[in-house]
């Protein structure tokens, strides 16, 4: 059963208010915006009973003004409207906000992301580790590998398998490492794309408001530097933290 909609709709925009014809919500039939007024879909009112849409106000402002009066926003604002063109599926005017310098810059941005389809899901754990509020600055790790590495004192053989009374035994592992309480671990990356992607996460975060500075790290603590070696059957090894990732501090 269709939801009956009023002729004149009163929206809630991300708490901004609009009044406008139930016609001009309509305007584009191939439109996401279309499909939610168009009396098939449940949209939730706010308690003035309101029409609400958790999107940005001050950029539907500009999308009605395009439906009404087909007028493009100032060049400030094209990159702000552009980004809720596509949420609305309103194709036409994304096309014709491609003209604008910073709207272009969106696009060739999105069509990075695009290649690497694992930076955005990159970023998104970066910033899922922030902190609710962040204070001057805070790091976050992405690291690559969290395995103990061992090494012989004769040619630099590294032998393949680290001594189990080694793994078995925690206190011996312990130490201050760069992972910190972090056990969350990305796939090895070859240097040329750490590099290129390490770039995108933060063009990324930057595009998002925040402060960002990364750094390599490679945790370098051994057993002999503090502690002891470890013996093998055939020889002696030392035993060192093999953790290496991406520090990002943000602000």
């Amino acid at each position: 059963m269709e939801n009956q909609l009023p002729k004149v709709v009163p929206l809630n925009v991300g708490g901004r208010h609009f009044s406008t014809f139930l016609s001009t919500l309509l305007r584009h039939e191939d439109s996401m915006l279309a499909a939610m007024f168009s009396g098939r879909h449940q949209v939730e009112r706010d308690k003035d009973g309101c029409y609400f849409i958790d999107r940005d106000g001050r950029a539907f402002a500009h999308i009605l003004e395009f439906l009404r009066h087909a007028k493009l926003p100032p060049p400030n604002y094209a990159r702000e409207v552009y980004i809720e063109a596509q949420y609305f599926g309103l194709q036409v005017l994304a096309d014709k906000l491609a003209q604008f310098k910073d709207v272009r810059e969106e696009i060739a941005f999105k069509e990075q992301l695009f290649k690497s389809q694992d930076i955005e899901m990159l970023a998104e754990r970066v910033l899922k580790a922030l902190p609710a509020v962040i204070t001057g600055t805070t790091k976050v790790a992405l690291l690559m590998d969290g395995g103990w590495k061992a090494r012989s004192k004769i040619d630099d053989v590294v032998p393949d398998i680290v001594p189990a009374r080694f793994l078995e035994n925690e206190s011996w592992q312990t130490h201050e490492c760069l992972q910190g309480d972090n056990k969350d671990y990305i796939e090895p990356l070859c240097s040329a794309d750490l590099r290129v992607r390490v770039a995108l996460v933060q063009q990324y975060l930057q595009k998002r408001g925040y402060t960002v500075s990364t750094e390599l790290e490679t945790c370098r603590f051994s057993l002999e530097q503090g502690k002891k070696s470890v013996w093998s059957d055939l020889m002696t090894l030392d035993l060192y933290c093999g953790v290496y990732g991406v520090i990002f501090t943000i602000g």
